[in-house]
């Protein structure tokens, strides 16, 4: 008696297969959408421990150019700092005119201030990138003169020099640097003000507090992208109640088709001794194995399938920032959806099984 029903409920038809294949691709969509995002979750924040174990940035408000910090409180900051204005300015230059933002650095050590780059009081420093540009713009070299527009004043005939012979990693290689008390001159208000400052070592939290300061990348573009990533990991979770659902139905409608087509089986098992509750758990093990074996064959498809995203994502231009690590938790999330999706689904055929053993006119079918 245990053999035929052994071999009832392990059997696989081509109702069957279909259903643990396309159990397997949802699962594998899952696996995979879920490896992905943790992945990009742990690439993202391998990138924000870099910074974060870099300078670090304070403003007060939250946008640089709208930030401005008395430089008179300056020489009250403990530590060593790099104080910077930025301001957004306009660049003509090989006939071209192009914005450009207009940056000073005064180096902080000990309360002591040190404007050392650039050399001359009208000296105008393009970095690398800017250089670049004006001469994709243009065609041709970067003159060595050129003309500046900021707060509504325009200083003509600035002498180009060379790039700073030092950048923080944090800034980019398009900016224009003048020295401060040039952007003092021209506008003693907002040109005298220091937009941000840089430090080696974290403020301690009182003085970040006196001063009504804000460390830039909290609600920078990295914050941002960690929230961001937050909430597609949270919106992933409930694509598994979806998954599971899915996957109730199709173990209910295959079960429900396979009760239908084995009614002589079941009655012959009727025959041989079968009881109602073996025939109902018969079919509760194969609904289970059926959504177990396309759970097991999907997870393997999605982890290949999310390693093979990552591979060739740099091959198309796309940036690699995702970290794969086991997917452990989005396997035992897929197998745990899958194995309850199937039991529940599975009550209703094999209750149906079990009364078409109690009917009398079964074996008459």
């Amino acid at each position: 008696m245990a053999r035929p029903v052994l071999r009832l409920a392990t059997r696989f038809t081509r109702r069957t297969r279909t259903t643990a294949w396309a159990i397997a691709f949802a699962c594998m969509v899952l696996v995979g959408t879920l490896s992905l995002a943790e992945g990009f979750a742990d690439g993202i924040g391998s990138v924000a421990d870099r910074i974060g174990s870099g300078p670090s940035v304070y403003i007060r408000g939250r946008e640089l150019l709208a930030s401005e910090i008395d430089p008179a409180v300056l020489s009250e900051i403990p530590g060593d700092f790099l104080a910077l204005r930025a301001h957004a300015g306009n660049l003509e230059i090989n006939n071209e005119s192009l914005p450009v933002m207009v940056v000073a650095l005064v180096n902080y050590q000990g309360g002591n201030a040190t404007n050392s780059y650039p050399l001359g009081a009208r000296d105008l420093s393009l970095d690398g990138g800017l250089r670049e540009r004006i001469l994709e713009m243009s065609e041709r070299p970067v003159e060595n003169s050129g003309n500046l527009s900021l707060f509504g004043i325009r200083l003509t005939a600035l002498p180009i020099v060379p790039p700073p012979p030092t950048r923080s990693p944090l800034f980019p290689d398009t900016w224009a640097y003048v020295r401060a008390d040039l952007l003092v001159g021209m506008d003693l208000m907002h040109g005298g003000s220091v937009q941000a400052i840089l430090t080696n070592a974290s403020l301690d939290a009182s003085t970040v507090s006196r001063f009504a300061f804000t460390r830039i990348d909290a609600v920078g573009a990295v914050g941002f992208v960690r929230g961001g990533v937050a909430q597609i990991q949270g919106t992933l979770r409930l694509l598994a109640l979806v998954i599971g659902l899915v996957i109730a139905l199709l173990v209910y409608a295959a079960m429900s088709l396979e009760v239908h087509a084995r009614r002589r089986e079941i009655a012959t098992l009727r025959s041989l001794g079968a009881t109602p509750g073996r025939v109902a758990a018969v079919y509760e093990a194969q609904s289970v194995l059926i959504s177990l074996v396309g759970a097991f064959l999907g997870t393997a498809l999605g982890i290949v399938v999310a390693h093979a995203v990552v591979s060739f994502a740099p091959l198309f231009g796309f940036p690699n920032l995702v970290i794969l690590a086991p997917p452990i938790e989005a396997v035992g999330l897929t197998l745990s959806v899958a194995l309850v999706a199937a039991f529940f689904a599975g009550l209703v055929p094999s209750r149906r099984a079990a009364v078409l053993v109690r009917s009398k006119g079964a074996i008459r079918s």
